[in-house]
């Protein structure tokens, strides 16, 4: 059933106001978009409508703090090149070859989802070997972290991209051994080829953010906060497409980190803005690059090829703009993986406090990789926050040992985040991370021993941490855990009901599946065997 009555009574079920509670409730009303009832069915007011649960477990509605929604759906209309898809180079250049045979000479292929990690050969494919799968196309094959793609001779060509480009700042046109380009590009390099790409037209990707934010719900998502437009596709082309779908009622609750400097904010007349449906008040920055294509800023030198990473611009720049956009009332965001990035973004956060003490500005340092001595007590100090994404454990169990060998288990820190009371919000950064978050809370438990050894194990955290991190948790990385994140009365009517008890320490949290999502008080995804309400009109 999908609706939006004035008001739902759920009875007969398992009913847990939040992480921590231990006595379900059996009842839950509803009434113009807010919780009016949770407690005993005995006790309930009447509704417009009924439904009979049936045993089903209801829990409050998950949050994704960092996700790529615009990426997910670009990844709808390319050709799909994740491990799932293809098993080998060798199937990978076949499905290339595919492609090229369907569209006519200079059209453009885009591949997504690319891996190495889940290939036997554990490598990129050649550009000769791209230029012999699609002679007369431009193929840019985008790696599933986004801070990587892969060219033919063609897409080169066609983005002018010589032999004698150079390197920008922050990124790398990668070479073979004599010196010519292998068609890797990193970095700022891969960003400028993203954004100089012929753009998919607005109506077609509004249209695949829709079915992705449906997917969405139908994992459990209520909210979700889009990672960094502009990533993708540039910021104003992202920032006009989101702007097609603004509208829609259907929506799950969204916050936008914008990837932009204060300064070209006020370019484009943006000011923070906490609305609860749209919500705008996030500068997002790259502070540095990734573990797996060894460009994280970091201390020790990577264990497999030396080199310590690099910063995405000019150290004294990015503090700069960090401080500004503090200044300017923005919640700061900032992608850290190296111990070096993440103690540069720490001292300019506690420069920015001294300037202007703002006690909730919650900003944010995303992944959190590597941790810094000392870095937890300053950054409770200066109020920021953990957003980490569990997934990794697994999506990056391979590289994680390879980068960092005898440093492995220190990567990826949870428990020792919440133990020194800094506030550990969960994410997926899907298309990074998987989709699910309930695969999160699994490798938030198991620290991806689902691919070998567990990463860090003493670093795992509770069931009901991992929950948490998705309900309460995402709530208050938003500054919305006032109104919504738990199931009580005068909160937001966002909830789940699940197929299983997750809260059981014998359930899988994989084997999850949701049965209904309701935002707003509005039933989005309704598979509860297909069943009617218990009763329409008036319910006693």
């Amino acid at each position: 059933m999908t609706g939006r009555p004035h008001s739902i009574r759920l009875i007969n079920g398992r009913i847990y106001r939040d992480a921590g509670d231990r006595i379900p409730a059996d009842t839950l009303v509803t009434r113009d978009g807010t919780i009016q009832f949770v407690g005993s069915r005995d006790d309930a007011p009447a509704a417009e409508t009924t439904i009979d649960l049936h045993g089903t477990v209801v829990m409050p509605g998950l949050t994704d703090a960092h996700i790529h929604l615009f990426a997910l759906a670009i990844e709808r209309l390319q050709i799909a090149l994740d491990p799932v898809a293809v098993k080998s180079v060798g199937a990978l250049l076949d499905r290339v070859s595919s492609a090229a045979r369907r569209v006519s000479s200079g059209e453009w292929i885009r591949g997504s989802g690319f891996d190495e990690n889940g290939l036997p050969e554990h490598r990129y494919p050649t550009r000769k070997e791209l230029d012999a799968a699609a002679p007369d196309q431009p193929l840019v094959i985008r790696r599933f972290c986004g801070h990587t793609a892969i060219l033919n001779s063609a897409a080169l060509h066609a983005l002018g991209i010589d032999e004698g480009v150079s390197d920008p700042v922050g990124g790398s046109f990668e070479r073979d051994p004599q010196g010519r380009l292998n068609g890797i590009v990193k970095e700022s390099a891969a960003d400028a080829v993203f954004r100089n790409m012929p753009r998919v037209e607005r109506a077609v990707v509004a249209d695949a953010l829709r079915a992705t934010i449906g997917d969405a719900m139908r994992l459990g998502l209520t909210a979700a906060v889009e990672a960094a437009v502009g990533f993708t596709s540039g910021f104003d082309e992202e920032h006009a497409t989101w702007n097609l779908i603004r509208s829609d009622r259907s929506l799950i609750r969204l916050g936008f980190m914008h990837r932009l400097d204060p300064k070209e904010a006020v370019a484009r007349e943006l000011t923070p803005q906490r609305d609860p449906d749209w919500q705008t008040n996030t500068l997002k920055f790259f502070a540095d690059g990734i573990a797996g294509a060894r460009t994280a800023a970091v201390t020790t030198p990577y264990h497999d090829t030396g080199g310590t990473g690099f910063f995405m611009r000019d150290e004294e720049e990015l503090e700069r703009v960090l401080v500004e956009a503090h200044l300017d009332g923005w919640q700061v965001a900032v992608h850290c993986v190296g111990d070096r990035a993440i103690l540069r973004v720490i001292g300019a956060l506690e420069r920015a406090q001294k300037m202007k003490s703002w006690s909730d500005a919650r900003h944010r340092i995303e992944h959190y990789t590597c941790p810094p001595t000392g870095g937890l007590a300053r950054m409770k100090k200066a109020g920021a926050i953990v957003v980490a994404q569990p997934s990794f454990l697994s999506v990056m169990h391979r590289t994680t040992l390879e980068a960092f060998g005898p440093l492995a288990d220190s990567r990826y820190p949870a428990r020792s985040v919440i133990d020194a009371g800094v506030p550990f919000i969960c994410s997926s950064d899907a298309p990074t991370g998987d989709f699910s978050p309930w695969v999160g809370m699994a490798n938030a438990l198991d620290r991806g021993a689902d691919k070998g050894r567990p990463l860090g194990p003493s670093e795992a955290i509770s069931r009901r941490e991992a929950i948490r991190g998705y309900t309460h948790g995402g709530a208050y990385a938003m500054r919305q855990e006032s109104w919504r994140g738990v199931l009580e009365p005068g909160m937001a009517a966002d909830l789940i009901a699940v197929d299983r008890d997750p809260f059981d320490s014998t359930v899988d949290f994989r084997a999850v599946k949701v049965l209904m999502t309701m935002v707003r008080g509005a039933i989005e995804h309704d598979a509860i065997d297909g069943r009617a309400p218990a009763s329409a009109g008036v319910a006693h």
